[in-house]
Formats: C-alpha cells, structure tokens, sequence
C-alpha cells in the first residue's frame, strides 16, 4: 500500500488542503489513498516532490524504517542526490541496489 495517506496525515493536511495545495481533486486523491485508482508517473513524481520523499517510498516500495538511525540519514541524503541524477523509472533499482550493497558491507564488517 502506498504511503500517500500517511504522510498527509503526518503534515495534518485534509483532502480539501491537499487539493489547493497540489491541484489534485479531493475525491481523485482520495482514490490514490485507498487505492482505487494508481496516480500517473507524473501525479506520483509531483506528490513526491510535494512530500520530500523518493516516489518508490511514496508508493510503498522502499521501508526506510527497517534502518538504523545511521542507515536512515544515509539513505535520505543518497535519496535526494539521486532524485537529481538518475531517470525516475530507475530510482526504485538504484536505492534497493544502494540499500542491499550498504547491508551486506555494514553486517559483514566491511565498512568499519
């Protein structure tokens, strides 16, 4: 399930908020919250730009909170690099690639 819901909560914005704030209708947004409906590429890079986050996070695909707080900042700052220099439909493999890479090197001692 995408985070879309979650993270308008954690700004305690309201779906009439959202909708000036965004341009996306009340009731469209509604559906991407309760998944009835998938927001287009270009709806989920713009939520995404709105919210701060990365859109593979925003729809659910990447669970930063499975990290140490160390590995969390870490990954935020690789996140916005990467939202500058890597195609939107490439993010998604490039972050679990980077998340995979720094688990196997952080558990097995490598990087310390």
């Amino acid at each position: 399930m995408n985070r879309i819901k979650e993270l308008r909560k954690e700004k305690g914005l309201t779906l009439d908020e959202i909708q000036s704030k965004t341009g996306i209708n009340r009731s469209t947004y509604n559906n991407y919250e309760n998944g009835k409906t998938e927001p287009k590429p270009e709806t989920w890079q713009a939520l995404a730009d709105y919210f701060n986050v990365s859109v593979p996070y925003l729809q659910g695909k990447i669970f930063k909170e499975d990290l140490s707080d160390e590995a969390q900042e870490m990954f935020e700052d690789v996140q916005d690099y990467i939202s500058y220099v890597v195609p939107n439909e490439l993010i998604e493999i490039v972050l679990k690639a980077l998340l995979n890479s720094y688990e196997y090197n952080y558990e097995s001692d490598r990087w310390k």
